[in-house]
């Protein structure tokens, strides 16, 4: 049986935490859940926010290794300015990235 898998691409917008708290947040709210993504291909956890930190920041962790970013990735560094892609560091490295909308069983 395999899963297939309806995505849209991943932007600053549908990636970004719906409740993060930062040191600036008076309520302490709680963080609410990354979402389901595949980063090249690869099932994973993703999200942008402050994740509890002073600035922005992509955090992915993936079911398997990925060659490029190990099975847990977080920068500061990064941008979106193709949707779906991802650029990041200081030397132009990306990858794919989509936001899992729905996963269905065939």
């Amino acid at each position: 049986m395999s899963t297939e898998y309806i995505t849209e691409p991943g932007t600053e917008e549908n990636l970004r935490l719906l409740m993060d708290p930062h040191p600036f947040d008076p309520a302490q709210q709680e963080m609410s859940a990354p979402y389901p993504a595949l980063v090249d291909g690869i099932r994973a956890l993703a999200s942008i926010g402050s994740h509890g930190g002073y600035s922005d920041r992509i955090v992915i962790s993936l079911e398997k290794e990925h060659p490029e970013l190990g099975r847990e990735f977080a920068t500061k560094y990064y941008r979106i300015d193709t949707p779906g892609i991802v650029t990041w560091g200081h030397n132009g490295q990306s990858f794919t990235i989509e936001k899992i909308i729905q996963a269905s069983s065939s």
